[in-house]
């Protein structure tokens, strides 16, 4: 069983729209991380749906996977992994976009998996194709769907911190 302490910690802060991101413990996560030169492999959104009354305590993340866009209890995903995961918070000037950028994504859950397109970006960013997401470029268009980011070529895992729109990724696990 892991060790939830710090996300514990940090839980209370996370909001929908923050920025989740993973360094998994693998070959393919090693694999990544030695084409793009960043510390994670994998990006998600964070979502609170702390106004249901039943969901307090719980956070979300929406996240590009290899079937597709899915919704899965952010504690129970840290529990099963096996590396290290950062949460940065989208900067206060952004709070008023929140719910919009939750609605973008939480309306492309199912969409599939853009295999492809993770493939070519090892060799350079791809553009954003809303047809179907791999991780980092499901994150991207989520934000720029609300002109946070800009459209065009798709951020990689790690790549969100050159942007200035989060606060310090924070270590939550």
């Amino acid at each position: 069983m892991s060790d939830l302490t710090l996300y514990k910690l940090y839980r209370p802060q996370m909001r929908s729209g923050d920025l989740i991101e993973w360094g998994s413990a693998t070959a393919i996560g090693s694999m990544i991380r030695l084409f793009t030169r960043k510390h994670v492999n994998h990006s998600s959104l964070l979502l609170n749906l702390d106004h249901f009354s039943g969901l307090k305590d719980r956070r979300f993340v929406l996240e590009a996977l290899e079937h597709g866009v899915e919704l899965n209890l952010l504690s129970k995903r840290l529990k099963e992994f096996k590396g290290w995961v950062y949460w940065s918070a989208l900067k206060p000037e952004y709070n008023d976009r929140r719910d919009a950028i939750a609605s973008w994504a939480l309306n492309r859950v199912g969409t599939e998996y853009d295999y492809s397109s993770l493939f070519a970006n090892m060799f350079g960013a791809v553009s954003q194709d809303a047809k179907d997401f791999f991780c980092s470029e499901y994150y991207h268009m989520a934000l720029a769907s609300e002109g946070i980011l800009p459209g065009g070529k798709a951020a990689r895992p790690g790549g969100f911190e050159s942007f200035g729109v989060h606060e310090k990724a924070v270590r939550i696990f």
